[in-house]
Parts: structure tokens; sequence; C-alpha cells
């Protein structure tokens, strides 16, 4: 999201917790209830559509470094034994055909690298027999041979993401607009009516808005970093976040995750990772500043505990 969105996000989620806490002056009115229930559902479809914005591009270059790198590390070790074979057997054909440096891995482009990495699979494979005291094997051709299966299906991928992206941000764009058109000729005019019966009410509704309108910023941040038991960060872990807002965020390559914009109020974070056993944390911020909630993962079969809770 832009500035100006962030602003106006702002201001949507400011309004709407003033009403929710506010509901019992307005909830019999089926008009008022239709339209904050719409405007509502469009608050949170911009938050969710705002998650897949910012992680969708993030999570999958991730994964593809991730895959590009274990075979590169593994092509580079069976490159290695076969130029120690061929030297020791004086086969140049074949030290030339394996004679693949690091830099030439990390220099390749994403469709070159997997070929230069099957290269050295095709080349060993009539010598494998005889490389074994040199770390060259039949299982170690094969664990390469599934390391490029697993990369090449991702060759690409990055780019239909940001595809993604680009249909993310209109949409928000649709948001937004409706969630104006929806406060200035829906729900505006129908505060009118509590202009007499219920001026604190009615006076408040529009102070929120004027304030936010201006570029006013929520200073609650509520961050933190998810480890395991190793203290070995844990990227691309599923954090929620929900009670006074819901959303969504994944870890970075150090654990870390942060939201932000938020209210003081009651929290329910959930700390989800492959292979651990999930976690839930309830805490209460009571004023504005940094709170950091960090988690411990366990590995399935324990039980996790949050740590670190504080404010800053």
């Amino acid at each position: 999201m832009n500035h100006s969105q962030v602003t106006e996000l702002n201001m949507f989620e400011t309004s709407q917790q003033f009403l929710n806490t506010n509901a019992i002056i307005w909830s019999s009115n089926p008009a008022m209830a239709a339209v904050i229930a719409t405007i509502t559902s469009h608050i949170s479809a911009i938050n969710a559509t705002q998650t897949a914005q910012n992680t969708s591009i993030l999570g999958t270059t991730q994964t593809k470094e991730t895959a590009r790198l274990n075979m590169v590390t593994a092509a580079l070790a069976l490159a290695n034994a076969g130029k120690a074979y061929a030297s020791a057997t004086a086969n140049q054909t074949l030290y030339d055909a394996v004679n693949i440096t690091k830099s030439q891995f990390t220099n390749a482009t994403d469709t070159n690298v997997d070929n230069l990495c099957q290269s050295i699979i095709d080349n060993l494979t009539p010598y494998i027999g005889s490389t074994a005291a040199y770390g060259a094997t039949s299982t170690t051709l094969t664990n390469l041979q599934n390391l490029i299966n697993t990369y090449s299906p991702l060759i690409g991928t990055p780019a239909v993401q940001k595809t993604i992206v680009g249909n993310a941000t209109l949409t928000l764009i649709q948001h937004f607009s409706a969630v104006n058109a929806l406060f200035k000729t829906q729900l505006d005019p129908l505060m009118a009516q509590y202009q007499i019966s219920h001026p604190a009410f009615y006076n408040q509704y529009f102070l929120a808005r004027e304030i936010n309108n201006i570029g006013s910023r929520h200073t609650v941040i509520l961050k933190g970093f998810i480890h395991n038991a190793s203290n070995l960060a844990l990227a691309n872990a599923v954090v929620n976040l929900s009670g006074g807002a819901t959303h969504t965020k994944i870890t970075n390559a150090t654990g870390q995750y942060k939201f932000t914009r938020l209210h003081p109020g009651t929290y329910t974070l959930t700390v989800t990772v492959a292979g651990y056993t999930t976690q839930t944390h309830n805490l209460t911020i009571v004023q504005n500043g940094t709170t950091h909630t960090n988690f411990t993962m366990v590995a399935n079969a324990g039980i996790g505990t949050g740590i670190g809770v504080g404010t800053v």
C-alpha cells in the first residue's frame, strides 16, 4: 500500500473501532447495521489483500533461493569429486567437463544453473562405479537429480507472483474506493439522526474521521522473533493476529514478524510452523508503544511457550 492508502486505512479502522465500541447506540438500526457490516467486510478484504501483496513475492523467492542453494551445494561437491578423480586418472576430458566453479554457478541465470548441475550428473554417470572414494556415488547423483527436479519448476514463479501482486494492487484500489463511497454517501448521512439524540456519539464519530483523514497514525506496534529450541530463526512462520484487529504476517529470514497501526486492546497471536507445535498467546496492550512477543517453537510432540512479553 502507498502512504495515502495507509492513512485512509488508519481512518477506516479507527472509525470501525469507534462504531463497534458504541454498537449499543446503532445496532437496532438496520440501515446502520447493514452499511457498517459492508464496510467491515471491505476492511477485512483490504487487510487480507495487503498481506498477499507484501508476502507473495517474498515467500516464493525464499523458497526458490533455498532450492537453488541446496542444488548448487550438492553440484559443487560432485564437481570437486569428479575433478579429483579425473586428475588422478589423467582424464582431461572429464576434468574439463566438470570443472565448473562456484562463481560460475552463482553468476548463472535461473534458467541456466540447473543445466550446469545436470551436466555434472551426465558427465559423472559413466564413471560412477569408480568414484566412491572421491565422494561421488549413485546415491549422491540421485540426490542431486532430486534437487534439480525440485528447483526447475520454481523457475519463473516469482514473475508469476509479481502478477498476483499487481492484481492485488488493483483489488486494493477497488476496496478503498468502495469504503470511501460507503462512508461519504451512506454512513456519514445516516449519522445525522444521532446529532440531537446522541450528540457525543455524533461529534466523536466525525472527529475520528477528520483526525485520521489528515494523517494521524496509530502508534501501537507488536513485533517479535520466532526461533526453535536451538535459537535458530524460523523463516516463513505464519503469525496470525486476532482480537482488536485481524492480520497475518510471515516471518522474514531472521524469524521476525511485525504488526503496525494497532490500537491498545486485547489480542491473540497464533504461530504456525511446519514441523512444530502450533502456539497461541493472549496479550493485552494498554498503551501506545512497542510490545515485543517472542516464541520458541518446539518440534511436534512437544509444547512450546511464548516468551519475552513486554512493552517499550
